[in-house]
């Protein structure tokens, strides 16, 4: 990290040098990775995410709502039926949160100390967008303060730095997807100053420390995850510790070859969101979920005739409606989830060659052949590309 006085053009050759250092970490890991144009790809992603959060939205004065965990901007393990924002904010001031909610499934506003990997744990008030009073077309405010205030309030923590807002999309093609805006009131401040070179200093010494510990972070949390999980099985469900008691995570590590297909079978959960989603190894990114069929939610899934689930994790198309692509990885994390849970089933695994699927499958379960594969993953693109636009 490079001091403010030392000026401009020393934080940007700081940075670069940074970028350099992890690029040449990056090409150690080839061996192991065997696909290095994935972990430079990443490494772009993150210095685009890292300079936008930065320079163009990190002023709490003058707020603004920057979109982040986007299919091209993934850290961290993203829930691809969420569309997140977030805005930098002063602890010691007064926000307006509006919008409109209708036909919003469900939004979370959090706020938030910072980003695991700088250290930053802190989770300190949260309020769904079903506990808020709205008009009755829907639009809502919601104020962000230390001290109350009338209506929708959020209370302000001197640790807090960063509104979070997680919309959960379960319906990729009908559920909406609202746009907030934030101003600080208190008082209202004239329009955002043009940048001084001493702020893009600091700006890019702040963006470069969250590249490098990004990258650095997430690739030990998933390495670590490696060696605990149960390989080609997942765990039951459980509550972190500090978690909604009616929130439920497990997770499993697939490690499977080309022709070998992980079966997971399990009881659809009474849940008022629940869903399935792959991490890549190295990255901890969602896979491309734009494209691929990385993943799978309670409005995605196929249920049997018996009304159970049954998930097939394969790096080939299995010809199942439940496909979780892992886009030809051998190996990575399998993570399930659920929220507003009111059951808990507890999954059962299996792995089986290509050949032998159908043998474990009910005689009913659909075939799906490659036409029709290409019209759901036609949606599928148009859907979440319309979350951008």
């Amino acid at each position: 990290m490079v001091d403010s006085d030392a000026g401009l053009p020393a934080a940007w050759h700081a940075l670069c040098t940074q970028l350099a250092a992890l690029g040449d970490e990056l090409a150690a890991r080839d061996a192991s990775t065997d696909d290095p144009a994935r972990e430079f790809r990443h490494l772009s992603r993150q210095l685009v995410l890292a300079l936008q959060s930065e320079i163009e939205h990190g002023d709490p004065t003058h707020p603004s709502f920057h979109r982040y965990e986007e299919p091209w901007t993934q850290w961290g393990g993203p829930n691809p039926d969420n569309v997140y924002t977030r805005a930098v904010i002063d602890p010691t001031s007064t926000y307006r949160v509006t919008g409109t909610l209708a036909g919003v499934r469900l939004a979370l506003f959090s706020l938030l100390e910072g980003d695991m990997h700088l250290g930053q744990y802190g989770v300190f008030g949260e309020v769904a967008s079903s506990d808020l009073t709205a008009d009755a077309d829907g639009t809502m405010e919601l104020w962000i303060s230390p001290e109350p205030h009338e209506g929708n309030w959020l209370a302000s923590h001197p640790d807090a730095r960063f509104l979070v807002i997680r919309q959960y999309q379960c319906d990729w093609e009908h559920d909406r997807i609202a746009t907030f805006t934030i101003d600080r009131i208190d008082p209202p401040p004239d329009g955002p100053p043009t940048p001084t070179a001493a702020d893009l200093t600091t700006a890019l010494a702040r963006a470069g420390t969250w590249i490098e510990r990004s990258v650095e972070f997430w690739y030990e949390y998933v390495e670590r995850a490696r060696d605990a999980l149960t390989h080609n099985a997942v765990a039951p469900p459980g509550t972190p510790k500090g978690g909604a008691p009616n929130i439920a995570y497990g997770a499993g590590w697939w490690d499977l070859d080309p022709d070998q297909i992980l079966v997971i079978e399990t009881d659809r959960p009474d849940a008022d969101y629940w869903g399935w989603t792959i991490h890549h190894r190295f990255r901890l990114d969602s896979g491309d979920f734009a494209n691929r069929q990385t993943s799978l939610n309670m409005t995605q899934a196929y249920a049997d005739e018996d009304g159970r689930i049954r998930v097939a994790v394969a790096a080939l198309d299995p010809g199942v409606p439940n496909w979780i692509d892992t886009e030809g990885q051998p190996e990575g994390m399998l993570v399930y989830r659920s929220i507003g849970t009111r059951s808990r089933p507890v999954p059962h695994s299996t792995v089986v060659r290509s050949a032998e699927l159908r043998d474990h499958l009910p005689a009913s379960h659909p075939v799906v052949d490659d036409e029709t594969r290409a019209e759901q993953l036609r949606r599928r693109r148009d859907a979440v590309l319309a979350r951008y636009t």
